[in-house]
């Protein structure tokens, strides 16, 4: 009974832009996690596999899409008419230094992947094992990564307020 209170007190008190970044915020988390796990526990066949990389990649996209509508139907049917209106202007900032860390990542994970391009093309080998398909695995780490330090800096910044800092 004390659980089911808190978790309504905590409702009550977290604004709804926040309730959806935490939703996306836990749903790309799990999604970086299924994708981690899946090429950890991959054999060097399967990762060799483009079949087996293609349906793992259609697993990813439909996870996204089927969670992330799900979870925007029921926060649509919990919220009071708050998706339609417009930010106000702290949260346009909020939402603009999310998408700044979000881009430094996503530059970052195409240099390495172009870099790493680069090296599978002229034969060097950097690591003690030759993964498959590298730079595509080093693009989808940076868009989720990407994905998660977007929602995770608006969660924080608008918490603390500090969107200046």
């Amino acid at each position: 009974m004390v659980d089911k209170h808190k978790v309504h007190q905590w409702l009550q008190e977290t604004s709804f832009r926040e309730l959806m970044l935490s939703v996306d915020f836990l749903i790309t988390g799990y999604i970086f996690y299924h994708y981690i796990s899946q090429l950890a526990s991959a054999s060097p066949e399967q990762l060799a596999s483009i079949e087996w990389l293609s349906s793992l990649l259609l697993q990813i996209i439909i996870y996204s899409i089927v969670l992330m509508v799900v979870s925007y139907i029921l926060l649509a049917l919990i919220s009071d008419d708050e998706l339609s209106q417009p930010m106000d202007v702290r949260e346009k900032q909020i939402n603009l230094v999310g998408y700044k860390y979000a881009a430094i990542i996503l530059q970052v994970g195409v240099v390495f992947a172009m870099v790493q391009y680069n090296i599978d093309a002229q034969g060097f080998t950097l690591m003690p094992q030759y993964v498959p398909h590298l730079p595509l695995h080093i693009l989808l780490v940076a868009f989720l990564l990407a994905e998660l330090a977007y929602y995770g800096v608006q969660l924080y910044k608008g918490r603390t307020g500090e969107i200046y800092e």
